[in-house]
């Protein structure tokens, strides 16, 4: 209990940094850049972050064999050979691709080409490398630890980047210095003191012939960071398309407000799916199914409660940071990102299929979804409609949530299908400014 206590009190932490890095950074840019730098800056991390699933998501398999290499390295033999293929094939993927990136960002772009592009992908890469570990970290039950490393990381980039952009007045190519910068030290430092005992997990651990099951499993695995990608970068593309350089800040501020939300479901999952397979593995279906149930509710509810603070605020608060923006355009992105807060706890059903090792039914729903995606954002373009696409937006959450929900907990999807509709009475009343409450007068 200590142990879980602990690793929620980092995690909500890190997430409170994590938000304050666009609670500070976005409106500092906006001031010293202007509208359409912050715009290029946050199009071209869009772009680099492509890198968080270079590896193929691979880092979804290879867990139990971890587990079990790590207990007894002599016993399980086999087991280890095969983690030490997979993780062999992470790292090359990641050097591969990521050098791929930064020439296929060359190439496209030479007569305008920004070198510091490459800092970024090169930043986001080794971002993606420290995020691969914790996965595996958390399996090992190394909750705390792991959580710590990635809380360093956010407060060493954000302790940096405040004063280099006030004090010295950096523009795009520093603060993609300071990106890549903190990466590597965050990766070293979860090296040192987290992985000296876990040769397994080492950057220098070394490399094995790769086989094709090991390889064949990528087919899946990566069908969730694309999905991710597809999910928080596509839009910041598809709307600096269709709309102005507001309305692409507009989206990254609030996406930020709900990323930390949504980053904080994640954390619940991450523990509430062990647990509840501890639960399974110990003969007890009843207190598993209570825990699942638990942990979803939390979910709900959180998920709930971030929609509700935005969208009965209506820039009154969040105001005193997003200022000089457009109150209607807020309205209506506000609105996509808080009928899809309450879907947030699908990431239980998800991580807990995961680690059952049902990677193909995952993916399939993964697919699905940027296969929708992709398709809306097309329309969208075509269609140069932004209320449009937000409205897509929404579809698209809602259907991959049900997907996973009704492949674990079919009953579960009532309670945020509620909350969407209290959350939209709430909207209409802002919007509105029922009884004069919504509007700072």
């Amino acid at each position: 209990m200590h142990r879980l206590i602990q690793f929620f009190s980092l995690a909500v932490l890190t997430q409170v940094i994590l938000m304050l890095s666009q609670l500070i950074l976005l409106p500092i840019q906006l001031r010293l850049w202007g509208q359409t730098d912050t715009a290029l800056w946050y199009s071209a991390l869009a772009l680099a972050t492509m890198t968080y699933f270079v590896d193929f998501g691979l880092r979804t398999a290879g867990h139990s064999e971890l587990l079990k290499a790590n207990s007894n390295p002599s016993e399980f033999a086999s087991e280890r050979l095969h983690f030490r293929q997979i993780w062999t094939g992470i790292r090359i993927l990641i050097l591969l691709v990521t050098a791929m990136l930064i020439a296929g960002d060359f190439l496209l772009s030479r007569n305008t080409y920004s070198p510091w592009h490459a800092l970024l992908i090169a930043a986001c890469a080794t971002e993606t490398v420290l995020i691969i570990r914790i996965t595996y970290l958390d399996s090992l039950g190394r909750y705390a630890g792991a959580e710590a490393s990635y809380f360093c990381f956010a407060v060493l980039r954000l302790a940096l980047s405040i004063p280099g952009l006030l004090i010295f007045h950096w523009k795009a190519p520093g603060l993609a210095l300071i990106y890549l910068l903190t990466a590597v030290i965050a990766l070293f430092m979860q090296g040192f003191w987290l992985c000296r005992q876990t040769p397994l997990l080492q950057l220098s651990d070394k490399l094995t012939g790769i086989s094709w099951n090991a390889l064949s499993l990528a087919r899946h695995t990566v069908a969730e960071p694309t999905a991710n990608w597809v999910r928080l970068s596509l839009p910041v593309l598809v709307i600096g398309h269709i709309a102005s350089p507001m309305a692409v800040t507009t989206y990254v501020g609030l996406r930020a407000v709900f990323g930390a939300g949504r980053t904080t479901v994640q954390q619940i999952a991450r523990v509430a799916s062990v647990e509840v397979l501890k639960a399974r593995a110990q003969d007890q279906p009843e207190r598993a199914d209570k825990l699942l149930s638990l942990f979803t509710v939390l979910a709900i509810c959180f998920g709930t409660a971030v929609s509700l603070f935005v969208v009965v605020d209506n820039l009154r608060i969040i105001g005193l940071w997003l200022k000089h923006f457009d109150l209607i355009l807020f309205q209506q992105v506000a609105l996509a990102f808080a009928l899809t807060a309450p879907f947030f706890a699908y990431q239980i059903p998800m991580n807990l299929m995961f680690r059952m090792g049902e990677l193909a039914r995952v993916a399939r729903r993964h697919y699905s979804f940027v296969g929708y995606s992709l398709l809306f954002g097309g329309i969208s373009v075509f269609a140069r409609s932004l209320p449009l696409y937000l409205g897509m937006l929404v579809c698209a959450e809602a259907l991959l949530s049900i997907t996973f929900f009704a492949a674990v907990r079919a009953r579960t999807i009532r309670l945020p299908v509620l909350a969407c509709l209290v959350i939209f009475a709430c909207w209409l009343a802002a919007r509105h400014n029922m009884g004069g409450w919504f509007v700072n007068v």
